[in-house]
């Protein structure tokens, strides 16, 4: 096994891991990284070169999982500025999950920086599962039992009117209900499953009296000791478990600093893909 490396960020989740040869991870490397990847929910890997295929293979191996068989890199793989097709090109991205509205939301989300200019938005962080194990005692008697609506596209905010928000303009208002304090398929832990994008409401306490309590969660959900900032260099690779980290972005414009970041998720973009065509006829 190569020297592998795992240093926690000065955070309460969080690592940077060195020494990891991308493409020849033997067994004893798989278990430190998922190990790593368990317990700190988001990795941080500097100065990789790879391909989206070996990108693929490697978030895969990260929860035990081998969906792909040589996955192939389409348009909608990018988040850019620059790349055409590429997804979420501009604007201000909330703190969200991806697919919380899916009853098979992706279980890792994975950025590689193709080509980052100096100056170009950070991606942030918001860890639900560090935000259930601190959440105040009077809080967690609250939520105990309660459900939540988490809904396909832009809520939180959205009343607002606010221009500078990233709208999927596929989303068709696909929803699902959960609990609140969710229990992490993989890792056993609880998490506090809102977030400021797609929650719409608590089941059980409509109106004003929800409303409340859901701003209070998200408040500590989103304090600042919550929260990391990742700055992109080009090179920078960065792996976070999408049942228990949120991410978000702040503005980006197509004219600001180059931002092209290559995307791959477990299970593969390219299912989804195909479930949503079954569904509805229509291509994404």
């Amino acid at each position: 096994m190569a020297n592998i490396e795992v240093r926690a960020l000065d955070a309460p989740y969080g690592a940077e891991v060195r020494g990891v040869d991308m493409g020849a991870v033997d067994d004893d490397a798989k278990a430190v990284l998922r190990k790593a990847f368990d317990d700190y929910g988001v990795l941080i890997f500097k100065d990789v070169d790879f391909s989206y295929s070996t990108q693929q293979a490697f978030v895969e191996m990260l929860v035990g999982e081998q969906l792909s068989d040589g996955a192939e890199l389409a348009p909608s793989a990018y988040v850019s500025n620059r790349e055409e097709g590429a997804t979420s090109a501009s604007g201000r991205i909330l703190f969200h999950t991806d697919g919380m509205w899916s009853e098979e939301p992706f279980k890792l989300v994975s950025l590689y920086a193709v080509d980052v200019d100096e100056g170009a938005a950070p991606t942030q962080f918001a860890s639900m599962a560090n935000a259930w194990d601190t959440l105040p005692d009077d809080l967690r008697a609250r939520v105990e039992g309660l459900h939540a609506i988490q809904s396909q596209g832009t809520y939180r905010g959205a009343e607002n009117e606010d221009e500078d928000l990233t709208i999927d303009p596929r989303a068709i208002g696909r929803h699902r209900t959960t609990p609140i304090a969710l229990r992490h398929p993989r890792t056993g832990r609880t998490v506090l499953y809102v977030g400021e994008q797609q929650t719409r409401e608590i089941v059980e306490l409509p109106g004003e009296e929800g409303a409340a309590l859901l701003d209070a969660l998200l408040a500590h959900l989103y304090r600042p000791e919550n929260v990391l900032e990742h700055t992109w260099h080009t090179g920078d690779f960065v792996a976070f478990d999408n049942l228990a980290v949120q991410h978000a972005r702040p503005q980006v414009t197509l004219e600001g600093p180059a931002r092209t970041l290559r995307r791959s998720v477990v299970p593969p973009g390219w299912l989804w893909s195909v479930q949503y065509t079954e569904r509805t006829g229509e291509k994404l």
